[in-house]
């Protein structure tokens, strides 16, 4: 019973130091719950994907109906986002949400007395839009092949 229990404990105290935040956001900085501070992160990071990732540069890449880029990121030491892997079904959509998650300001580090100790900060983030209609709009004069006329 008692090797049992011990796993437990370890299973939980991993559990805990995993989903414990070194970082916050302006906006979530008087947060003072941890997994709350950490939806609030997360929460930001999706507001800021939602704004600045570019559809519209991708989409030609991207098939119709939902599109979906799995992206899996950490927050290094100086809060900034790194170690940035991403899935998707076209290499641009990856591409762009690297380029999106890069660009996202620094995280603010947490006052020594609330650092919760060193831990890193894993963060997963699926980025889904949809494609309804890709349209080409050509001029009567426009052609599509090359033959003679």
């Amino acid at each position: 019973m008692q090797p049992l229990s011990l796993t437990m404990i370890a299973l939980i105290t991993c559990f805990l130091s995993f989903s414990q935040s070194n970082f916050t956001t302006q906006k979530c900085k008087d947060v003072t719950n941890e997994r709350l501070r950490k939806n609030c992160i997360i929460q930001e990071i999706q507001n800021y994907v939602d704004a600045n990732y570019d559809i519209t540069a991708i989409s030609s890449d991207a098939k119709l109906g939902a599109n979906r880029v799995y992206t899996r990121f950490r927050i290094d030491p100086t809060g900034k986002i790194v170690d940035i892997q991403t899935k998707a079904i076209a290499f641009p959509l990856e591409i762009e949400a690297i380029r999106v998650l890069e660009s996202f300001p620094r995280l603010i580090p947490l006052s020594p007395k609330e650092d919760p100790g060193g831990q890193e900060d894993i963060f997963t983030l699926p980025i889904i839009f949809n494609v309804k209609k890709i349209e080409i709009e050509l001029n009567a004069s426009e052609k599509l092949t090359g033959g003679n006329q």
